[in-house]
């Protein structure tokens, strides 16, 4: 946003200098170009009136001196020719210019009335401003003279001065433009923070709290009223969610608490009364310890999808998948011989040749893969087999568990990650919150978690994390 405001201001900034310096840059263009203009027509003015009294007194060697001074004095080239013969010629250059074409052309329309202009070159050295005007003399004396207009009075000065002062206008106008300009960028920076970092505030405060760290809060003291407001909405929202996750956590701590001490008792009891109770007794007996197991497995699962849910997200790490995978095959064996399923895990020497690296918060892959393990182990029949695998997928780690049980249908398979929730006729026992837990570990970690058919007809339960080159 602070971008945007900074950008917005500074092309606003450089439209209106543009709109204000360009045409007043070519104003000043035009009117240095209509003085100078009118500084060489009145030299020439001038110079006509001593040209037609030399050539009323026929005098051309006065008239070559009154050229030659003028030229000198003005550092212009000029010349004064009659009928295409040249009466008198000075300045740098005179004569090859008299020998040009162009100046040929002006000279010839000049007998029919004053003609001026520039004179355009390449070179901008060699650019001159012309005057070019008819001179009337006067030829005999008293009431029987007259007056003749077939010379001609060309007068050209050098056209560098009037472009290098349209170029120090230009350069001017530039480094004023160029002032504006930084003058606005800094005042659209201290605008733009001024708005943007109340903003700054709200977003690490709104940040923090999504991560867990409830008790942050927003700046409020600073900035203006319209963000002063949102803050404060922010920080009553804040302290509203504080409040309803510190209740639950709060009655998830006592009820458990207070679940497993009568759970407790409970199981202690009735293993008391294995021994007293008759032969066909005993397996009632024995369903109510498996339930007094699951609700004691239901009450666990609760409290850590809630210390999942709730707590403060740790920062992630950067873990050895291969290592883990290996970790937890060698915590699970014992029990997957117990129950005769094969558990297979990726030997330590691809590890080495390919280590997988992937970001995940501490623990979290082992618990992940705990609860997968034990899903895939209930729903594997004795002699099936459950592997355990993980690839790289362009910038992420695939870990897949797949075991080779009776497998779900596609709906089940999208409903698997809800609580409590278990497949309809299931044989086995559960509480319905491993998924919940493993989806939950994996968005704390950054990652997804998903379910596909296997090929071998069970379930490809699989988490994706992102990858550590």
């Amino acid at each position: 946003m602070r971008r945007r405001l900074l950008t917005g201001f500074f092309l606003f900034a450089l439209a209106l200098v543009v709109a204000l310096e360009v045409p007043l840059g070519l104003s000043l263009a035009r009117n240095d170009r209509a003085t100078s203009m009118s500084e060489v027509q009145r030299d020439a003015s001038s110079l006509a009136v001593l040209v037609a009294a030399g050539l009323s007194h026929s005098s051309q060697v006065n008239l070559q001196q009154v050229v030659s001074q003028f030229a000198r004095a003005d550092n212009a080239v000029v010349a004064v020719v009659s009928s295409g013969h040249t009466l008198a010629v000075a300045g740098s250059g005179a004569s090859e210019e008299l020998n040009d074409a162009h100046t040929k052309a002006i000279i010839g329309s000049a007998a029919a009335g004053h003609t001026s202009g520039e004179e355009g070159s390449n070179d901008p050295d060699d650019d001159l401003l012309y005057v070019a005007q008819p001179v009337a003399v006067t030829a005999g004396a008293g009431s029987g003279s007259t007056a003749s207009s077939d010379v001609v009075l060309l007068v050209a000065e050098s056209a560098a001065p009037f472009h290098s002062r349209v170029r120090n206008h230009w350069i001017t106008l530039a480094l004023f433009g160029l002032g504006v300009l930084a003058v606005a960028t800094a005042l659209g920076t201290v605008l733009a923070r001024s708005l943007t970092r109340p903003l700054d505030g709200i977003e690490a405060a709104v940040a923090a709290v999504g991560a867990g760290q409830l008790s942050e809060r927003a700046p409020v003291a600073r900035g203006p009223s319209e963000l002063k407001a949102l803050g404060e909405t922010v920080n009553e929202m804040a302290d509203r969610l504080e409040e309803l996750v510190h209740t639950q956590r709060a009655f998830l701590a006592d009820a458990s608490h207070q679940l497993r001490t009568p759970l407790t008792a409970l199981r202690l009891r009735l293993e008391n009364l294995e021994e007293t109770l008759e032969t066909h007794q005993r397996p009632d007996l024995t369903a109510a310890l498996a339930e007094a197991d699951r609700l004691s497995r239901i009450v666990d699962g609760l409290l850590s999808l809630a210390r999942a849910e709730g707590g403060v997200r740790p920062p992630r790490e950067a873990i050895d998948v291969g290592a883990a995978l290996r970790d937890r095959a060698e915590a699970w064996t014992a029990l997957a011989e117990e129950r005769q399923v094969s558990l297979e895990s990726p030997p330590a020497a691809t590890s080495q040749i390919q280590p997988l690296t992937a970001l995940a918060c501490e623990g979290h892959l082992e618990q992940v893969l705990d609860n997968l393990l034990a899903n895939a182990l209930e729903a594997t029949p004795a002699g099936g087999k459950v592997s355990m695998d993980a690839v790289r997928v362009g910038d992420r780690v695939e870990v897949h568990v797949v075991d080779t049980g009776p497998g779900m249908s596609p709906t089940d398979r999208t409903r698997a990650f809800d609580r409590f929730w278990r497949p309809e006729g299931a044989t086995y026992g559960g509480t319905g919150l491993g998924l919940a837990i493993v989806a939950q570990l994996a968005r704390m970690s950054g990652g997804t978690a998903w379910l596909d058919a296997s090929s071998t007809g069970g379930v490809d339960a699989a988490v994706r994390l992102e990858a550590v080159d």
